[in-house]
């Protein structure tokens, strides 16, 4: 599973130190999109008073590395099902998101009407279809991505501010509906990270 981003400073839970020096520097609106718990579309549709919609750049199988199947909870080299897309607003990319759900961890007519509104957010495919769903795990860091850069035409290695976050959803039998890992990189259209390097080394990570 390939990389898309290259950590600045390491991933932290909000309301840890390093977290809060992070969200310190935020407005108001950019605190609440960045640890919000929340749909993300439903966020930006009422900050922006804009239909969200997607730009999908990947879609295909892969299998978890460490790291993401750290993080998933789930076996190493088992497969899941990759999805990266940009959410816009007009020709405005505003976050770019990607999602990881192993195989065994999808309802296949959840996964089927995934793959026919390839062009709606997740979350709204999900609440449309009458799922409901969870966020666990969040955890916010700036981060370098190489092709949300190059696709905004911003040099390399432009800063962005990213979270991730499992999102799941379990039937009373105890199977998975849905279980997937979300990152967002964050558009400097909507937020711009802080200026300071937050007292962190950099280093590389697989999200």
């Amino acid at each position: 599973m390939q990389s898309i981003l290259t950590i600045k400073q390491e991933w932290a839970s909000p309301g840890s130190g390093i977290a809060d020096r992070i969200v310190a520097g935020l407005k108001p609106h950019e605190k609440l999109l960045l640890i919000s718990e929340g749909s993300m579309t439903e966020a930006l549709e009422l900050l922006l008073n804009e239909r969200i919609s997607v730009e999908l750049k990947h879609k295909g199988l892969s299998a978890l590395g460490h790291a993401e199947a750290g993080y998933l909870q789930a076996p190493l080299n088992s497969p899941a099902i990759e999805r990266e897309v940009w959410l816009t607003a007009g020709k405005k990319r505003l976050i770019y998101a990607q999602s990881i759900i192993p195989s065994d961890c999808i309802e296949a007519w959840l996964q089927r009407e995934i793959d026919l509104n390839a062009g709606e957010p997740l979350g709204r495919v999900l609440t449309q279809r009458n799922v409901p769903f969870v966020k666990n795990g969040l955890e916010i860091a700036m981060v370098e991505c190489r092709d949300a850069a190059l696709d905004l035409a911003l040099p390399e290695h432009t800063a962005f501010l990213a979270r991730r976050y499992i999102l799941s959803n379990r039937s009373n039998s105890g199977q998975w509906v849905i279980k997937a890992s979300v990152t967002e990189v964050f558009s400097p259209e909507i937020m711009m990270p802080p200026t300071e390097d937050c007292g962190a080394s950099k280093g590389t990570m697989v999200y």
